[in-house]
């Protein structure tokens, strides 16, 4: 995906993938008097007037869409031709600022999705520690983990229409800050119901920080393909949390739980430090409206509408890990979710443009939906291997936390090794179209390693689990960090904060549904915790599910529909 329509504001016509310039953030005047204005595929004839141009200057600019390669400085040159400059043009303090302080942001950004991506996967191993010592029962284990992740994915798009309509680097503090204060706060509780809330709190501090870090770097580096090597980074700091975390928790497992908590807070501190006094007044995108305005740009009917949605659906399939898939608490919220669902795109599309959560074209982005169920199949790679296997090492080979955290270390060291290659060569994640299908098909070898391994114990670990751990995860490292990319570029600027919650929202979801299939699929064994048969089942299942997002990839996904552009685009 190329950025240019995230620099500057360009949306893609319907069907055909190229750019047309549309309005960022119009005023309530606007939207009363010029319908049109809010038009994704407005010409310029449409947006001059809607900007209260003469309309004979705004006729003799252009009667056309602009060209699909339009850039910022031929737009620019046309309304200065008609008589007027845009109407939203500001300094991009990010961009100027010195190639250090650059960096030293961007590992402030990229520590931010570690710790939040960490704070689902170091669960997998804290889980039953955390149970035993809050008194938490079987039943209501799942919420140790669920709590959090519910929280996370429920207002991921909220946080990014915050991100957007408001100063992202308030956001991103806010957030940064706030993890810091609530892990604290959390390593101290003897309550599971206090612990609960404190980590769905820590859950929605968490997710400020992701949208409003994208939008940054965005902004920080608006060269298209520097741009895409950063974000290849900040997605690989998530992606290294899916493995790197597991050992963290194993290692402060040897003195307690809770010690781990402390250790995230005394790691944030500084670094929000640094961010506070080094990030630069960033804009918003909507820097010029007022506060009642943006306050309608909220969108606050439509993220009801989708938290609702979302928190039934990830609370059913939590639920059927646990009581089953016959149960009214798994199909009944699953059936109210999709109703809201298809309720919010409802509402969603009789929004004005500007107005609405999602982009009204975003399903004519070109690729789209092989972008999206692509994304679908990473996080369910991810979290089935490495919850099962965490969990068979500890309870049916009886392994230490430190021990089962030492064995998966081969995914850690993989996933650093590959995401660091892929700034080295980028067409892992720019060439996406046969790139893609070869790293599902590797995934789907890991996972045929683990299904055949029997648990991994003996010589079977060396045999199977060991190379399925490299081989997969490093076909899901060039998947997760290609999908995050590529979606995250698709969204025009106003954007910007919700297309990276957007992608975030595919991974959780995926997530969620791949581990309640495979609690489901285990008890296709013998119901024992040393049985694999079941385990065998949910790799098979896992495995053939991101090889067919892969081949439908290949088949649907053309890099011709992208647009192309002759040099970097310069944020205004």
């Amino acid at each position: 995906m190329s950025s240019l329509n995230a620099q500057n504001g360009l949306s893609p016509s319907p069907g055909n993938g190229d750019f047309s310039r549309s309005p960022t953030f119009v005023s309530d005047e606007d939207v009363e008097s010029s319908p049109r204005a809010l038009d994704a595929n407005a010409t310029l004839t449409d947006l001059t007037a809607a900007n209260g141009l003469n309309k004979e200057k705004a006729l003799s600019v252009d009667e056309e869409h602009l060209p699909a390669q339009s850039t910022m400085g031929k737009v620019e040159a046309q309304m200065e031709k008609a008589g007027t400059a845009h109407p939203h043009h500001h300094k991009n303090a990010l961009a100027s600022l010195d190639p250090k302080r650059k960096g030293v942001l961007l590992l402030c950004f990229c520590l931010s999705m570690f710790i939040d991506a960490a704070g689902v996967s170091a669960t997998f191993l804290m889980t039953a520690p955390i149970a035993e010592d809050l008194g938490v029962k079987t039943g209501d284990q799942a919420w140790i983990l669920g709590t959090y992740s519910l929280a996370f994915a429920a207002t991921l798009l909220f946080a990014g229409r915050l991100a957007d309509l408001y100063p992202p680097h308030r956001v991103y503090t806010i957030g940064f800050i706030g993890i810091a204060i609530f892990y604290l706060i959390i390593s101290f509780m003897e309550n599971q119901y206090a612990f609960f809330v404190l980590r769905a709190i820590s859950g929605l501090l968490a997710v400020l920080t992701i949208p409003s870090s994208i939008n940054m770097i965005i902004q920080m580096y608006p060269d298209p393909a520097e741009q895409a090597k950063k974000l290849a980074l900040f997605g690989m700091a998530g992606a290294l949390a899916n493995t790197i975390a597991l050992v963290l928790a194993g290692i402060f497992l040897l003195a307690n739980w809770r010690w781990y908590f402390r250790f995230i807070t005394i790691i944030i501190a500084p670094f929000a430090v640094l961010a506070w006094f080094l990030m630069p007044r960033t804009e918003a995108v909507a820097e010029d409206l007022p506060g009642a305005a943006k306050l309608k740009r909220m969108d606050l009917g439509g993220v009801v509408i989708l938290i609702a949605c979302l928190v039934l659906f990830i609370l059913g399939f939590t639920q059927a890990a646990v009581d089953g898939w016959d149960a009214p608490i798994f199909y009944v919220p699953l059936v109210v979710s999709i109703v809201l669902l298809g309720v919010f795109f409802v509402w969603e599309r009789f929004m004005p443009r500007g107005y609405s959560l999602l982009p009204h074209d975003m399903w004519q982005f070109p690729n789209i939906f092989p972008l999206i169920l692509q994304a679908s199949a990473i996080f369910m790679w991810f979290a089935c291997a490495q919850l099962r296997i965490a969990t068979y090492f500890q309870e049916a080979l009886g392994n230490s936390a430190i021990l089962t955290a030492a064995k998966l270390l081969p995914m850690g060291i993989t996933a650093l090794f590959v995401g660091t290659s892929t700034q080295a060569m980028p067409w892992l994640i720019t060439k996406p179209r046969f790139v893609q299908p070869v790293a599902s098909a590797l995934c789907f070898a890991g996972s045929m390693l683990f299904a055949f391994s029997k648990g991994g114990s003996g010589k079977d670990y060396w045999r199977f689990m060991f190379p399925g751990q490299i081989i997969g995860t490093a076909g899901g490292m060039i998947v997760f960090i290609g999908m995050n990319t590529s979606i995250i570029q698709a969204f025009p600027l106003e954007f910007a904060g919700v297309g990276g919650s957007f992608a975030n929202i595919i991974f959780q979801v995926g997530g969620v549904i791949g581990i309640s299939v495979q609690a489901g699929l285990i008890n296709t064994g013998n119901g024992t915790i040393e049985d694999w048969t079941g385990s065998k089942n949910s790799y098979f299942f896992t495995g053939a599910y991101i090889l067919f997002t892969g081949i439908v990839f290949v088949a649907w996904y053309r890099q011709s529909k992208m647009p192309k552009y002759d040099g970097p685009v310069v944020a205004a």
